[in-house]
């Protein structure tokens, strides 16, 4: 299997992608709205055949850093954004709140931020919801029964 390794900054740690992980991701991003964040390569090719099985266009970042990074760059984009909470480089927190920051400084419409969660505790919802800026919580892995449930009640 061939490899592909990026930088993803000069002290960041080098990732090595498999061309499997890589190719998940549709090959025509600019009518995108979607952005699907995770580090696991398993946790991203599941969504990428939900979203494949949906007609859904999308695109694919690996952690925080990048997801802010993309989303900076084209916002239209990412109107939904599904997050994963605990990545390296910068968790899906962070970037969920520094993605707020930037709409708000540039008057953009808020993306809707889907939190991929372990737990299905409300009380750990309503925490991201409120302390983080998330939009809703969806539990993972995800069934695309409940993947349609979060795009009929926060269409983009």
């Amino acid at each position: 299997m061939s490899q592909i390794e990026e930088q993803q900054g000069t002290n960041a740690p080098k990732t090595t992608l498999s061309t499997e992980a890589s190719e998940t991701a549709n090959p025509s991003v600019e009518d995108a709205k979607y952005l699907l964040v995770d580090d696991n390569k398993v946790n991203i090719k599941l969504m990428s055949n939900i979203f494949n099985k949906l007609g859904l266009k999308y695109q694919v970042a690996w952690n925080g850093e990048e997801a802010l990074n993309m989303y900076k760059a084209h916002p239209e984009r990412c109107k939904m954004i599904l997050m994963d909470t605990s990545m390296p480089v910068m968790d899906g927190l962070r970037a969920t709140t520094l993605i707020r920051s930037y709409e708000s400084e540039n008057e953009l419409q808020p993306a809707v931020i889907v939190a991929l969660v372990a737990s299905n505790l409300e009380s750990e919802k309503q925490r991201l919801v409120e302390k983080f800026g998330m939009s809703t919580t969806l539990r993972k892995p995800f069934k695309i029964e409940a993947l349609q449930e979060v795009l009929d009640n926060w269409p983009v």
